[in-house]
């Protein structure tokens, strides 16, 4: 991991494919950094999702879905359909389990976060004050322009940002919304 907050850009990333070849990610932070779909511990990112189609299959890896923009219709498992939209809690499911998305009109975008199973687990909230957290690392998002403190440094987020804490406990204020994804390393 690094050794300080670490500013991660939007306009920095990378289109790429899912998995399945179905829509275009962005990641956000993966970690440990550089490592392809079948190595990492954790991963974030952002998808926009345009039309009709399975999910990636994952297996072995726990994921939180959070809808940022828009309205999906999501079926994960044999549940019901679910219709989701940017106010709903985060989906938890096993990247094994088939999912079928469909979105609304105009398309949405999703907040991604995936995890190895048995290695790394995630908990995703939605912050407007800096709280006290356990987490072994905190990926906060901003969803809209935000400020925060870390120590004496104010990053200022643009809408879309993100910033990497590796000692979260350094967070000491947030000026505006944001979404905490807080990552939890099993022992040994």
């Amino acid at each position: 991991m690094t050794t300080g907050p670490r500013f991660l850009p939007a306009k920095e990333r990378i289109a790429r494919p899912w998995k399945n070849g179905g829509g275009v990610t962005r990641d956000i932070a993966v970690f440990p950094e550089g490592t392809g779909d079948t190595a990492f511990l954790w991963r974030t990112s952002v998808a926009a999702i345009a039309a009709p189609g399975p999910f990636s299959s994952f297996p072995g890896i726990d994921r939180a879905f959070l809808l940022l923009d828009g309205e999906l219709a999501i079926t994960v498992g044999g549940a019901d359909t679910r219709r989701i939209d940017a106010d709903a809690t985060p989906l938890v499911f096993g990247g094994e389990q088939p999912v079928h998305a469909e979105p609304g009109r105009g398309g949405c975008v999703a907040l991604n976060v995936m995890t190895r199973r048995g290695r790394v687990s995630a908990k995703l909230d939605r912050w407007s004050a800096a709280r006290p957290t356990s987490a072994d690392a905190l990926l906060v998002v901003s969803p809209a322009s935000a400020a925060i403190t870390c120590g004496d440094t104010v990053f200022d987020l643009a809408a879309g940002d993100a910033l990497l804490l590796d000692h979260p406990a350094g967070l000491s204020a947030i000026e505006g919304a944001v979404i905490a994804i807080k990552l939890f390393y099993a022992a040994g």
